[in-house]
């Protein structure tokens, strides 16, 4: 009986191993993420505008990038922005499963 709820056991941890490297989620998810979650819009370029709360926007320019597509089963995702105050935005994700998760934002207003 135990030898059967391993090989049970192997058969669905193979097939998640198959479909979880299968469904890393792309670049352009990121981007579609990134402005559901945090109000970035980046229309593939590196300018680009954050929706603020009252019906106004503010520009902001992609001054890092680090995007990790190596891994098997996920990828990971850094972006650094800066708005034209000088105050920066860093945001890094992975992405596993079709979806991404934050891992770390941070907020940094401009140092005088």
């Amino acid at each position: 009986m135990r030898h059967g709820f391993k090989k049970i056991g192997l058969f669905v941890i193979m097939i998640l191993f198959i479909y979880m490297s299968t469904h890393r989620p792309s670049e352009d998810q990121f981007y579609s993420w990134l402005l559901n979650e945090y109000k970035i819009d980046c229309q593939g370029s590196m300018t680009c505008t954050k929706k603020l709360g009252n019906d106004s926007s503010s520009i902001l320019i992609e001054t890092g990038s680090n995007i990790k597509n190596g891994y098997l089963l996920f990828n990971t995702v850094g972006k650094i922005y800066e708005d034209q105050n000088g105050s920066r935005t860093t945001i890094k994700a992975m992405g596993v499963l079709g979806n991404y998760f934050t891992i770390m934002k941070e907020d940094r207003d401009k140092k005088d």
